[in-house]
């Protein structure tokens, strides 16, 4: 079993690791490596699919979603940026991807998509039992959950990505085409309003207990 700064320091290194490797990737696959296509598609199909369902419920609309999106990528191989934050580039086109479809699903005019979806994005937290497996812990998941299930969905969506994606200020703002400030503003309404709901002595740790708490998946 891992401690909790054991727990972080690995997640560091995998997120440090893995962003290596998929950046490779993506070289190859603009040379026109169907094997590197292949193992993008592994590597990012749960957690693009995952993220869709903060936005809708509906699994097919999602993985038609992510498999257009790298269908697209591999017929404009030619014409994309050799260099890219991977990570952030396939979230923003994902998220662009699939908002339009539920746009188009919803048959509505907007221009702005918010109003569609913003009342819906939600996410449920758990525990993972590898790392930390006690009645304290189901306690503090509970205690999360109801916190945030009081949040904006702009908030939780923020949220979201920052500490269950471990994207930075800069790629959220990327990924919600807004400006990093804005999300620095965000993250900190959303951080007071936890903060305020929660002992000292737990808050203290929160970003550890969000590193050892994990949104429940249904891919």
């Amino acid at each position: 079993m891992c401690s909790i700064l054991e727990a972080e320091l690995l997640q560091c290194i995998y997120v440090s690791f893995n962003l290596e490797n998929d950046n490779s990737t993506w070289q190859d696959l603009l040379k026109g490596d169907k094997n590197a296509l292949a193992k993008l598609m592994q590597s990012f199909f749960r957690p693009l699919a995952n993220y869709g369902l903060r936005f809708t419920s509906d699994k097919e609309l999602i993985k038609d979603s992510v498999q257009e999106l790298f269908i697209v990528l591999w017929e404009r191989r030619n014409q994309l940026a050799t260099s890219v934050n991977l990570k952030s580039y396939l979230f923003t086109s994902f998220r662009r991807l699939l908002l339009r479809k539920i746009k188009k699903l919803h048959k509505t005019s907007t221009i702005n998509l918010d109003p569609i979806y913003m009342e819906s994005f939600s996410f449920v937290l758990g525990i993972d039992n590898k790392m930390i497996a006690s009645e304290q812990a189901k306690i503090l998941s509970k205690h999360f959950n109801e916190l945030i299930a009081k949040l904006p969905a702009r908030q939780k969506e923020v949220v979201y990505l920052k500490f269950f994606e471990t994207l930075s200020r800069e790629e959220i703002a990327n990924v919600l085409e807004i400006a990093p400030q804005t999300v620095s503003n965000i993250l900190q309404i959303a951080l007071v309003k936890l903060k305020s709901a929660t002992p000292e002595s737990v808050w203290k740790l929160y970003k550890i207990l969000l590193v050892l708490l994990f949104v429940k998946n249904i891919f």
